[in-house]
């Protein structure tokens, strides 16, 4: 499975970053991509939510391999037979942490969008990436 995604370098925190990314129903106020979320109970694996883009698009999301301090994944489906799967991941480094996020996809169709899809995706992990250092760091 091939996954697209971008990291950066942010002066805060593991600790910090996980307080801000760990509330999804919050997300609304740092990530510009994000309209609405909804979700009831706390972030675990197995937790489902329901999210709404900023163009429109509604989607029911379920988190994975939710890791306090280091990351978690929320799956979503995509296109006819396809699965996204997006990765948050957060790493120590130095003073502050590297964050990441990218996406995976999954199902039958995935050969076809992954390729198309993907990378356009991707390009739109920077200006998310910064949002999150920006509200981890108290900017």
């Amino acid at each position: 499975m091939r996954t697209y995604g971008r990291s950066r370098f942010t002066a805060a925190s593991p600790e910090r970053v996980w307080s801000v990314w760990a509330d999804p129903n919050n997300w609304t106020r740092w990530n510009t991509g994000i309209k609405q979320f909804e979700m009831t109970g706390p972030l675990a694996s197995g937790s489902v939510g329901k999210m709404q883009t900023a163009q429109g698009s509604r989607h029911e999301v379920t988190f994975e391999r939710v890791e306090p301090l280091r990351g978690f994944s929320l799956s979503t489906n995509g296109p006819p037979l396809t699965r996204f799967t997006f990765i948050c991941d957060i790493k120590p480094q130095d003073a502050g942490s590297v964050i990441s996020q990218s996406v995976a996809f999954s199902g039958p169709l995935a050969f076809l969008f992954g390729p198309v899809l993907g990378p356009q995706m991707a390009a739109h992990f920077d200006p998310v990436l910064n949002d999150l250092a920006a509200a981890a760091e108290g900017t």
